[in-house]
Order: C-alpha cells, then structure tokens, then sequence
C-alpha cells in the first residue's frame, strides 16, 4: 500500500516537477502563484515543508508556519441550516424541515444564503485573522448530514433529510453546490457531507459495530455520498464513528479508499468525526496504540483529524519508526492543500471574487425573506378534517394560544443565534389579529412527571440561567473564562463549544432553580472524572475524585413555587470532558381541574385553540437515542383536556423526529409538524393557519402508527420492514405525504423509453379556488425479480405551482443508471431489466397514474 501512495506521488513530480525549493522570504514563492496550475502550486509548497510541518497542516487546528507567511487555519464550523458561530446569522428551518420543502431550487439559494454569510463575515474578520476561536473559522463547514434517517429514533434524525437515499442525495447536490459556488478558480466554502457511512445510532456509537449486508450498503446507505461526491463535487467529506462490518469507518481502507477514491473518484480530503482516531483504541479497541491508530487511519484514506491528538506526535512517531512513509504523509497533506488553494487562502483577495462579500449580507432582507418562504414550504399539513382550515381573520372573534411551544422559538442542533429577532408562534398570530379579535394566551407550566431523566430544561432556570466559570485547569485556579448557561451539558459528542476548553477543565455553575410540581426530586450528574452539587447549601452529591464516565444519583424533597439555590462544580483530567445534570422529576397529585385550570378557561371563551406541543434539544439531540415515539404524557393529557374544553383545538407540533399519537390524528381536526421552523417559524404559521399562504411541506420520512411497527435499532437490514421501500403496514402518514388548501388532479399521462432516461409527461390540474403547489412523485416498482426488492422507490419529483382552476403540463425524466441494484456475483451495480411499472402521485400512498414499461439492457 505504501508503494501506491509513493508510486501517486512520483506521478505528481512527473506532471508538475515539485522540486525543493531553497526557503527565503525575500523570494517570491511559487506555490502564491496563482498563474501556475494547482496542482503544481500544491508541490511546490510541500517540497517546502518539513515533516513537523506537513503533519501540522493534518489536523483540525492547523497553526501558522511565520517562515512561509501561512497563517494558523481553523476546519470546522457548522451549517446544517445556518451558520452556527462566531456572531449572528439567518436562522432557516432544521435540515429535516428544509428536505420537507422538496424544492431543490431553494434548497440551492438557501445553501447559497448561508455561504454568502459565511464569507461576508470571513471577511469582515479580515480573511479570518480575527478569528481565533477553534471549530469556528467560516470557510470549512462540516455540513450536510446526509445519513439515511431509517429509524425515527435516531436522536439525529432532525439533522437529515429523511429517509430515501434519492431525495437525500438530490437535496445534498444542491446544499453543496449552494456552499461551495460555482466559480470556476475558487471554492466559496467547503461543504463536507458526514458521517460517511451508516452513522445510524447515538448508543455507544464510538464503539459500535453496524452489521449490513453488502445489498443494504451499496443500495440504501451509501447513493446520496456517491451523488455528494459524483454530482455535488464535494471538496470534503466526514467519516464516522462506528464500524461497518467489524471495521471502523475511521481505518477503513474498503470505504475511504476502495470505494470513495478509487470508484467514485473522489479527489478531495477525508476528514474524520471529532475524536474518531482515538476510539480506535478505546472504543473500538481495534489496535492497541495511538501509534496504531495513526498508522491505520493514515493508511485507509483518512487525511485530517478532527482531535488534534492522533495525526500530532503519534503519526511523527510512527513515521520516526518507518511505519508510515513520506509518500504517504504527502499524499495526505496534497488533499488538504489542494482544497486550501481553492479556497484562495494563498492568494490576494483581490482575485478572489468571494473577498468582495460583505458582512451586511448577514440577516439582510433578502435572507429573512428566504428563511420565511423556507419556513412556509417545511411546514407539513397533516390534518384538516372538515377543512376547518383556514381560519377567517375578518370574522374570527378569538383565539387561545396554549401550549409548551406557543411562546418560545425553537432551533434544534446546531443552531446560530438569529441576527433577526426571531417570531414565536404567540408573536406570529398575534401579529395577524386585527383590533376586532381577542387573543387568550396562558403561559406553560409543566404539570406531570416525565417518563425518564432529562437535562434539566432551561425554563426551570428562570431568565437568569446558570452563572458559569470555566477553568483551563483541575484546581480552579487562575483566570475563569465566564458566561450564562441554559442547562448543565458539557460533551465532546455535541457539537464542539468553542467556549469550552479541552481537559483538564474545572467549571462551577450557580443559579436559581424553581421547580413546579411539588413532591421527590431524582437528581443525576452524569461525569468523567469529579462532580459536586449542593441545593440551599446543602450537599446532595460528593464524587471528588478521578473516574470512568459515570452517573451519580441523589433524592431531594422540593416545593413548588419555591427557589432552590443550587452550585455544581465539575473538574475532569483527560481531553474530551463530560458533564451532564439530569432530574426525574415527580408526578403532579393536583387533580385535572386545577392543572389545567387557566389553559381550559381560555379555551372555553375562545372560537378556536391554538396548541403548540412538542420536544426540544433536550430530547432530540446528538448522543442519545429514544426509545419510544410518543408525546411526553403531561402534553397527551394537556391536549384531551383542551380538546373537551374546545374542539375546535388546532395542533402545531414543534419537533425534530416523528411522534406517533393516533389519538390526536383520530380527534384533533387540523394539525401541522412544523418540525423547527427556524427564525420565522411564527410569522409562516400564522400565514398558514390564517390562508394567507397554502402548506405544500410533504415528508421525507414515514410516520408510524407506532415504535412497535420497527425493527430493532440495531437492524441495519433495510429489507426487514424498514421505510416506506419494505414497510408492509399502515403508518399513519406516508412517505411524502401533505395536504394542501388546494386540489390536484394528475391526467394524459404519456411515457417514452429513450436510450438512457425514461422521458414521462403529464397534466397537472389545480380544480380549487386557490392557487397552490403540489409535489409530483414518481416512483418505481420493478417486477417479475427473483430477488428481494422495494415495493417502490421514489426516483424523480417536482414542485410546481399551479394558479387556481389552471393546468399545467409537467415533464418528469428519470435516468436509466438509477433504475439498477447491487448484483452481489459480480459485485457491482446492474441495471434493472424487465417489466417496471411507473407510479404517479402526491405520495408514495396515493397513486394516480401508472404505467407498465418493459426495460431492456442500455
């Protein structure tokens, strides 16, 4: 292996003479020449380099190199649904919102959007050099997450787009073309679609083992990668945590060089998910050494580590020792670099036409006005029974605004704080009511026990939150880094805090903690290494000591109403810390009359109720999985109790994942999953609810009647029930499901069989008085095979608008190349033959028109 990567880069010295060049500064150096072809501008540099120096520039905290004038460089920000840091930025709907658009053309300028921020304020901190916070440079962007979403229990399902590998990989396409531009010299951004591949649980997911059949990878878990790569151009991409088949993907030669550099032709760098190197040895416990790991990841494909830890004096060591050559470092930091020049970091901004973005693009009209019209196309219409929706604002009397929801704007992972204020629900229809309509609105209180612990929500802090101080030491001692904190949450599984120094750490946290239920309080401080926690002085939890990763529990007595002063402190030794206050919190004995005494008054003197329910982060986040999909149980009880006080009850659930209540989908009559509709969420369903806009979000993953409907989590096997392509039962909303205020009928459907695409055209008729969108879905279902195969698989769409009692002729074409399956004989793709019946619709239920072709080899 080490004679390939030697023999790669003779053949670069061959192409582009890199010699090495005496290192002046008076010189002019020919890797800043931006006249000369990159890649022998890239040889040039490394032929400069020492090995000290080609390894610095492999990790995530790349320093400056004074002698050559590079400055330091910073991989990794995040940008599912905007930038996340440093300052403000437009805020769009989470990842899971943005595939419930199925608009792939403002998919593109919303990535666009985002990367034009990202510039204008890379720009404002004069090309970066401002910039001095780790993860948090604005030109590398460790984003779109593109993992199949195949269970809902996922606790990243939010971050996806869904569970279909063509839609995933159609939206990605255009994330990353959005991110990196389209100039032809320079990247604008680099995207990095993550985690490649089958990143699909959060329990012990640095040590897990995915087992999945050859047929399931290829088919289902790797396409939207293969179309990141292929169609995209992706200049990065992430490997992640876990193993595939007993090997992690971190060192795992089959998958970062077999298939993503030598069939797809990848030629951009791998970067790996924070950490990863090192759970080689304490994970995974695939080799025994730090030596190990550099050598096995180094020697897989893997080129840059996001840890900082392994690619530094491990890799140096291994080299020292002969075990890793020169060829094979270079071959690396070629990757790196040659990404870096496309970026234009080696050149003057002058020729960069990114450098010309200015920083009043961030939260600019034109953004806000993007983020809502996202906000409008995300929003799912699941029910309208009677079309009691929309509601009429010039005869509407009043309305009550209830609900855990209703007055707080929700962002999910990997938010930016929003430079525009953003538009709760309460503000969006209170903004809609004229003088003539009384709004009644009563503020959430939460009134049952939860199921299990949670994070401590941030509610029960008050507005003033957790004083903190972070200490870059054990002691506590010396000069305390210090902020407001909203929940106690410190994990290098989460997305890399800045703020957050590596171990040793020490932090202290103090606030006011005002609890609403009275009764037995279960307290657990989960760390690793020594935690601390008093209320009112007194001491519940006394762990000051050095150990593995553990939870430590205590019972408390509390009163509600009452303000309970409390003081955590934590200190932890190695380099990834880990600290988490949880409670489990008691059930109410308050009979249902006065837990819902306030709410239900409101409902009762109201025309209509507007209940927003729902889960936040604390929930639905990175590093745990769920093992149900219901509603919490106060919320169930709080919806049954308005609904008897007011059927007239509209519900907007507020959530990343899918929630299977079929008691709300038999009873409630109108309801929406907004999912997290980011900065204008408010503003877009006031709009909604009140007709001034017509819903045409659909879903991208299924929604089951119930967890019992699934798998195990661990069944990696798509073919065993899982999403719609092998789901046989009755979910209660399907994949690509919404409603619409309008009606569409489809008609004079007329297929061709060209050479390489099947060319499909038909008649769109909106038959209401309102104009509207609607997604038209194709899909296939392949017959007369021997094999196991989908009952039907999406493989086109389009969103079109129609004016209302309008037609609209639509053309869909589908390639033949993706009409294909892994033929596990001869190990690679063939395309299907046969009879194949072409399926059109508003959902993958509803089937209006078919066809039946019969396909013959291309």
């Amino acid at each position: 292996m080490r004679r390939i990567y030697f023999t790669k880069f003779l053949i670069f010295v061959i192409l582009f003479g890199a010699v090495n060049i005496p290192q002046s500064r008076s010189q002019t150096y020919a890797f800043k020449d931006p006249a000369l072809p990159i890649g022998k501008r890239v040889l040039d540099l490394l032929g400069r380099l020492s090995i000290q120096e080609k390894i610095g520039f492999m990790i995530a905290t790349s320093p400056a190199i004074p002698r050559l004038e590079i400055d330091k460089y910073y991989h990794g920000n995040e940008a599912l649904h905007g930038v996340v840091r440093p300052g403000k930025y437009t805020v769009f709907p989470q990842a899971i919102g943005l595939a419930s658009m199925w608009n792939p053309a403002l998919h593109f300028d919303i990535a666009s959007a985002i990367s034009d921020e990202a510039r204008g304020q890379w720009n404002a901190l004069e090309q970066g050099k401002k910039q001095e916070e780790k993860f948090s440079d604005l030109l590398t962007f460790w984003s779109p997450t593109i993992n199949m979403a195949r269970d809902p229990r996922w606790g990243r399902t939010a971050e996806t787009y869904g569970e279909d590998p063509y839609l995933t990989g159609v939206l990605a396409v255009q994330f990353i073309k959005g991110l990196q531009g389209n100039d032809p010299n320079y990247l604008k951004v680099i995207a990095t679609p993550k985690h490649f591949a089958a990143n699909n649980v959060e329990q012990n997911r640095f040590s897990y083992n995915a087992k999945i059949p050859m047929r399931s990878l290829r088919e289902y878990y790797l396409p939207a990668y293969e179309m990141s790569i292929k169609e995209g151009k992706a200049a990065s991409i992430m490997s992640s945590y876990n193993a595939i088949n007993g090997v992690p993907s971190t060192a795992n030669y089959f998958l970062l060089t077999s298939i993503l550099r030598n069939e797809w032709k990848f030629n951009g760098y791998v970067v790996s998910d924070c950490g990863a190197p090192m759970h080689l040895v304490d994970g995974h416990q695939y080799v025994k050494t730090k030596e190990e790991a550099a050598i096995a990841s180094l020697k897989a494909g893997l080129d840059l580590e996001c840890g900082d830890d392994i690619f530094m004096s491990p890799l140096l060591s291994a080299y020292q020792q002969g075990s890793i050559s020169q060829a094979e470092i270079d071959s690396a930091v070629y990757h790196i670099l040659h990404a870096r020049m496309k970026l234009g970091l080696f050149d003057s901004k002058e020729l960069n036409p990114y450098s010309n973005i200015s920083a009043k693009v961030i939260g600019s009209e034109k953004h806000n006005l993007l983020a809502l019209q996202a906000a409008r196309e995300s929003i799912v219409l699941l029910e309208n029974k009677n079309n009691i929706l929309p509601l009429n604002l010039n005869t509407l009397k009043s309305i009550a605004v209830v609900g855990i929801h209703a007055a707080d704007s929700e962002f999910g992972e990997y938010s930016g704080v929003p430079m525009t204020e953003p538009v709760s629900i309460l503000k969006g229809i209170q903004a809609k009511l004229g003088s003539n309509t009384a709004l009644n609105h009563v503020q959430w209180i939460p009134i049952h026990g939860r199921e299990g612990f949670e994070i401590i929500p941030d509610l029960f802090w008050g507005t003033a939150g957790l004083n903190s101080s972070y200490y870059s030491n054990a002691e506590f001692t010396g000069p305390a880094s210090k902020r407001i904190d909203r929940e106690i949450n410190i994990s290098f599984e989460n997305a890399p805090d800045p703020f957050v120094p590596n171990g040793p750490l020490s932090v202290r946290w103090d606030g006011q903690l005002k609890p609403t239920i009275s009764g037995k309080y279960q307290f657990g401080f989960l760390t690793h290494d020594g935690c601390r926690l008093k209320i009112n002085g007194e001491i519940l939890i006394d762990s000051w000591r050095r150990k593995a990763t553990r939870t430590e529990f205590a019972d408390i007595e509390l009163i509600a109403g009452k303000e309970y002063h409390i003081e955590a402190e934590y200190f932890v030794v190695r380099r990834e810390p880990v600290a988490k206050l949880y409670w489990k919190t008691p059930e109410s004995n308050k009979s249902y009359a006065d837990l819902f005494h306030d709410a239900t008054v409101a409902a009762q003197k109201s025309e209509y109720v507007i209940a927003v329910i729902g889960v936040n982060k604390n929930l639905d986040r990175e590093g745990q999985d769920r093992d149900n999909l219901q509603l919490s149980k106060d919320q169930v009880d709080f919806l049954k109790a308005i609904y008897q006080a007011n059927p007239k009850t509209i519900v907007v659930v507020i959530s990343g994942h899918t929630l299977a209540n079929t008691w709300i989908k038999n009873k409630i009559p109108a309801v929406f999953h907004a999912w997290y509709p980011g900065q204008a969420g408010g503003t877009a369903i006031a709009e909604l609810i009140f007709g001034q806009q017509n819903p045409s979000g659909k879903l991208p993953v299924t929604f089951y009647a119930s967890e019992k409907d699934l798998p195990s989590i661990d069944d990696y096997d798509i073919t065993r029930g899982r999403t719609y392509q092998y789901f046989k039962g009755v979910p209660n909303y399907p994949f690509g499901f919404g409603l619409s205020y309008a009606t569409f009928q489809f008609s004079n459907l007329k297929i061709k069989n060209e050479h390489s695409l099947i060319r499909a055209k038909f008649t769109l008729q909106n038959t209401s008085d309102i104009d509207g969108q609607e997604v038209a879905q194709v899909y296939v279902k392949f017959l007369n095979q021997t094999l196991i195969m989908p009952i039907k698989q999406l493989k086109g769409f389009k969103k079109i608008k129609v004016k209302k009692h309008t037609s609209q002729d639509v053309e869909i074409c589908i390639e033949k190349n993706q009409l294909r399956f892994w033929d596990e004989k001869i190990k690679k793709f063939r395309q299907i033959t046969g009879p194949i019946e072409f399926q059109f619709g508003p959902n993958s239920e509803k089937i209006l028109l078919r066809k039946t072709i019969v396909l013959k080899p291309i």
